[in-house]
């Protein structure tokens, strides 16, 4: 099987030219992404043909499960096709499917060679029942499902306020009042992912205002 090892800001992935083979891509992700027993990396990224775009994406995670999207991935998806030959040498942009909507990524030239890779994500999703967010299965007080922010949860005897979103893909973002290093994201992080409010799981990402200059 080849494969190229690629990374976009530091998420790296196995991507893989499927064509049309059909594999358990759940097993081989657990298998190739252990980063002692196998190549190692954060994702599996597949290439295979689309009936709505250029091509479709599909992601699948070191534990096996299969993602919405990636924008990271996408980006390099983009590049692997245009290094591979997958798409023309002149293309300028690209459609790319996943498993919830179709992305461009748009290629930047610098003297002739492709510097940059830019995929639109679309715009954001508030909403309880695109995020999804199965508001029965919560404690938190909700005022209106269409805009799921500050939604309060207690992991591990932590209040977090949230602020969910989806871009393809849900996410959940905490914005700290203190340091981001000393906040306990390791402990936290995969607790506040399963939380059964999150029916496909949620990617968590915590942050800190600076300035509002």
């Amino acid at each position: 099987m080849n494969f190229t090892k690629m990374h976009g800001a530091g998420n790296d992935f196995v991507v893989i030219n499927t064509g049309n083979t059909k594999r358990d891509w759940t097993k081989l992700a657990i298998t190739i992404c252990d980063r002692h027993r196998g190549i190692g990396a954060d994702s599996l990224l597949l290439l295979l043909p689309s009936k709505k775009a250029d091509f479709t994406m599909r992601t699948f995670d070191a534990d096996g499960s299969e993602a919405e999207t990636c924008g990271n991935g996408l980006r390099c998806l983009a590049r692997y096709a245009l290094e591979k030959g997958v798409v023309r040498p002149d293309t300028k942009e690209i459609s790319i499917e996943t498993l919830t909507r179709i992305v461009r990524v748009k290629f930047e030239e610098r003297n002739g060679e492709v510097i940059k890779f830019w995929a639109n994500m679309g715009l954001p999703e508030f909403g309880a029942e695109n995020i999804p967010v199965n508001i029965k299965a919560g404690k938190g007080k909700v005022a209106d499902t269409q805009s799921m922010i500050n939604y309060t949860v207690t992991v591990d005897k932590m209040v977090l306020e949230l602020n969910l979103v989806s871009m393809g893909n849900p996410h959940a973002v905490y914005f700290c009042q203190d340091s981001v290093a000393e906040f306990p994201l390791s402990r936290i992080g995969s607790l506040v992912e399963n939380l059964p409010i999150f029916p496909t799981r949620i990617n968590f990402e915590i942050a800190r205002v600076l300035s509002r200059q």
